[in-house]
C-alpha cells in the first residue's frame, strides 16, 4: 500500500495534514483530512482518477496519475498545488456583507446590480474543471485499445468454432502474421492472435493511465493494421479504424494539453 502525506497551514496559522492511502494492487483509495476519513473508494484496474473535497471551506482534489513505472500523487488546494514540504494556503474567499436599505432609501432610490467579479477561487476551479475534461477524453482514448484487444479475442473465438462472421474494429495484423507462420512454424500460428491481443490490452492499461508513447505506439500499429483493410476492400473495418484512430489522436492532443506525458491535472 502506498501511502502519502501533506501537512500546510492558512494564513491565520491553523494546521492542516491530508493523507492518501492508496492499496495499488486494488486500486482502493482512503483520504483523511486532520484524521477524518473523507474519502474512502476506487476498483480494480482503476490506475488514476481525480478525487474532490473540502478542507475548512477550501475546495480541495487529489489527482492520482501514472508515468508508466509508478504513481504520482498531487494535492490541489484552492487551486494551489501542494508541495511535499508543505505552503501556506490563502483564507478563502468570503460573501461581502451588504448594508440592508432603510425603507426610506428603498422607495427612493433602485441598485443597480453590481458586474459579477470571478473571484481567483472561482478561477482556478473553472481551470481545474477544464483540464479534468482533457483528463476524461484521455482516459476515454486509452479505452478503444481495450475494445480493440476484447474484440479481436472474439473474432478469434468466432474462427475457432467456424464463424465466417467477426468485428470490424477487430485487428488484421495479426491474421497477417498467422498466414506467414502457417508456411514457417504452423504449430506457432497462436502468438500472432495472442501477441497482438496482449500488445492492445497493455496499451489500454498505459493508455488510460496517460502514457503518452502508449498512443503514440498503439496508432502506428492500428495505422498500420487499418492498412490491410485498405488492401483488401474492408470499407466497413477501414471506417471503423478511423474513428477510433480519430479517437486516440484526440487523446494524445487532451494529453499534450495537459503539459506532461502522465494524467495530471495540478497544472491547473
Amino acid at each position: 500500500m502506498a501511502a502519502t502525506r501533506w501537512g500546510f497551514r492558512d494564513e491565520d496559522l491553523r494546521s492542516y495534514s491530508v493523507e492518501l492511502e492508496h492499496q495499488v494492487l486494488s486500486g482502493q483509495r482512503r483520504i483523511l483530512v486532520n484524521g477524518r476519513e473523507v474519502f474512502r473508494g476506487g476498483k480494480f484496474g482503476d490506475t488514476s482518477g481525480e478525487h474532490a473535497f473540502d478542507v475548512d471551506g477550501h475546495s480541495a482534489s487529489i489527482s492520482i496519475g501514472s508515468n508508466g513505472f509508478g504513481y504520482t500523487y498531487t494535492l490541489i488546494i484552492g487551486g494551489l498545488v501542494i508541495p511535499a514540504e508543505g505552503a501556506t494556503i490563502p483564507r478563502p474567499q468570503r460573501p461581502e456583507a451588504r448594508p440592508t436599505p432603510s425603507p426610506a432609501a428603498s422607495t427612493t432610490w433602485i441598485a443597480s446590480p453590481a458586474p459579477a467579479m470571478s473571484s481567483p477561487r472561482q478561477t482556478a476551479d473553472a481551470a481545474t474543471l477544464a483540464r479534468i475534461a482533457l483528463v476524461h477524453r484521455v482516459e476515454s482514448g486509452g479505452r478503444w485499445f481495450y475494445w480493440i484487444a476484447g474484440l479481436s479475442l472474439i473474432n478469434l473465438a468466432l474462427h475457432v468454432i467456424g464463424s465466417d462472421i467477426g468485428f470490424a474494429l477487430g485487428t488484421a495484423i495479426d491474421w497477417v502474421v498467422d498466414g506467414i507462420l502457417q508456411e514457417l512454424a504452423p504449430s506457432f500460428t497462436w502468438l500472432a492472435h495472442v501477441g497482438t491481443i496482449a500488445l492492445f490490452a497493455f496499451l489500454g492499461l498505459r493508455a488510460t493511465a496517460g502514457v503518452k508513447w502508449a498512443f503514440v505506439v498503439g496508432g502506428v500499429v492500428y495505422a498500420i493494421d487499418a492498412l490491410a483493410f485498405l488492401f483488401i476492400g474492408g470499407w466497413l473495418a477501414l471506417a471503423m479504424h478511423g474513428l477510433a484512430l480519430f479517437a486516440i489522436v484526440s487523446a494524445l492532443r487532451a494529453l499534450r494539453g495537459l503539459g506532461s506525458g502522465q494524467l495530471s491535472r495540478a497544472a491547473a
